[in-house]
């Protein structure tokens, strides 16, 4: 049985890892890491910068927004009912309107299943965290569907993907756990981890022992109703 978890290695060059790495080490936009209901170093410990959010920090987030669609494209011709398994995907021909089905995946190129991603997908907000050697850990095992208790768009229910970059090797400990796959992916410089989001992927972060580990981490979401229908969900 597959277990939908996929590793993409060396998808960010060592440089730019470096480069991210003393970026953030010299940032002064550093924020104590949270779960959903806020910070609690019980369950994660970590320190956090939300990188979509700054400035500083915008050509990065470009950069990793174009390898992780690369790596999507990728991830959904493996696994083509991540996209067309719940919503109904339709696409203007010469003909009239056809319907896109799994087996029409196969048959896209990439700038065209690019195009129905990103339809149908988008990006959540970025964070680059870094987990102290002997101290740090994301140590609570969790999913990442949930209704939020202060987003009113409740953003945190339209996530389909989790998505994960190691910035540096972590030779003992700080592994990405996955529970019901009994499956740890390592920390490896410049890999990227594409899972699915909810109960059946829960997960953990161990902490790490060799040395500090850094990561970029986000989420493939759904837009919201009202783009991906063309009308307000209200009645």
């Amino acid at each position: 049985m597959n277990h939908f978890i996929e590793i993409y290695e060396n998808v960010l060059s060592a440089e730019f890892c470096q480069q991210c790495i003393a970026k953030f080490d010299a940032s002064n936009e550093h924020h104590k890491g949270r779960t959903g209901h806020g910070v609690d170093p019980i369950k994660k410990n970590s320190t956090d910068i939300t990188v979509s959010h700054s400035e500083h920090w915008q050509a990065e987030v470009n950069h990793l927004q174009q390898v992780v669609l690369q790596s999507l494209i990728q991830y959904i011709r493996k696994y083509p009912f991540a996209l067309v398994g719940s919503i109904a995907l339709q696409v203007q021909t010469a003909d009239g309107i056809e319907q896109i089905s799994y087996v029409d995946i196969p048959t896209l190129n990439d700038e065209s299943l690019s195009r129905l991603i990103q339809t149908v997908f988008r990006l959540g907000s970025i964070n680059i965290q870094k987990y102290n050697q002997d101290e740090g850990g994301y140590f609570y095992y969790h999913s990442e569907i949930y209704p939020h208790p202060s987003d009113a768009e409740n953003n945190a229910l339209h996530r389909k993907l989790l998505w994960m970059f190691y910035l540096n090797d972590v030779e003992a400990g700080g592994e990405t756990e996955f529970y019901h796959q009994q499956l740890v992916t390592k920390p490896k410089q410049g890999s990227l981890v594409i899972a699915p989001a909810g109960f059946t992927h829960t997960h953990r972060g161990n902490m790490p022992k060799s040395n500090d580990k850094y990561i970029f981490t986000s989420w493939v979401l759904y837009h919201q109703a009202a783009q991906l229908y063309g009308r307000s969900n209200q009645t």
